[in-house]
């Protein structure tokens, strides 16, 4: 059993990654029946961050994981480290231009972690979640995240009306996105600094998050569904932000409109 301060995470992947990150990994919980390529590659990387590893029968990593699959594996880490908030602002100091992802109450712990994991590879340089309403990042977020929330800066805030002032202050663009609008995000130029703020799938970004905005954009959508679920959005939204940073100029004749 693990006390307040740990978290237990489980998986292949998700193992691996914390075991490749500066997340602290107490203990590694290997299945005796693993095969041994599997054990081998798991043991050195314990071996590097000086890992004690534990033994056990396959069946009995359920008393540490509960009721998943999980794959034979398991680690006991230290609770998971959020960014201070100087920490944040030292992030967006160093990037020349910051991407900013604030997730406006993602209770489920599913789709934050597919979010993360998304966030992750078009790599912003933060993730903001507010206090209230927002799941933590736990074992499932971890799992569904493919355990690429260790390689994240996420920060949590009880003050995120402030910290959106601050950002504006800063000259970075704050864009909430609501669906049924009539302003794309197709037609804004996204190769700037921005805060991308996306709400969650019930009720979307708050009111006084909207009011905040800048802009307010939408991702066109032609068929009957009232709306995509919230990490196909924030995939959707991410990635033409990434097109736009990185790839635009292979695009011949892309010409985005700035501003609507």
């Amino acid at each position: 059993m693990t006390d307040s301060s740990e978290m237990t995470i489980y998986g292949k992947q998700p193992v691996k990654e914390a075991l490749s990150s500066n997340h602290r990994v107490k203990k590694l919980i290997l299945a005796r029946e693993m095969p041994e390529k599997d054990r081998v590659f798991f043991e050195r990387l314990a071996g590097q961050r000086k890992v004690p590893v534990e033994y056990i029968p396959k069946g009995n990593i359920q008393a540490y994981s509960g009721p998943v699959l999980h794959q034979g594996i398991a680690a006991i880490t230290g609770k998971y480290h959020y960014s201070s908030e100087k920490d944040l602002w030292h992030l967006i100091d160093q990037d020349l231009i910051p991407l900013l992802l604030i997730l406006d109450q993602i209770q489920d712990p599913q789709n934050l972690g597919a979010i993360l994991r998304t966030a992750e590879i078009v790599r912003v340089t933060a993730v903001i979640l507010p206090d209230k309403g927002s799941a933590q990042i736990n074992a499932t977020v971890v799992k569904t995240s493919v355990g690429s929330v260790f390689h994240l800066n996420v920060h949590r805030t009880d003050k995120l009306m402030t910290l959106l002032e601050q950002f504006k202050e800063r000259g970075l663009t704050v864009i909430a996105f609501a669906p049924g609008k009539s302003e794309y995000i197709y037609r804004y130029k996204l190769d700037l600094p921005v805060v991308l703020v996306i709400g969650s799938e019930g009720h979307g970004v708050r009111r006084n998050l909207q009011k905040m905005a800048d802009h307010i954009l939408s991702i066109p959508q032609k068929g009957r569904t009232g709306s995509l679920n919230v990490s196909t959005s924030a995939a959707i939204i991410l990635f033409e932000t990434l097109r736009q940073r990185e790839f635009k100029s292979h695009v011949k004749g892309f010409n985005p409109v700035k501003g609507i």
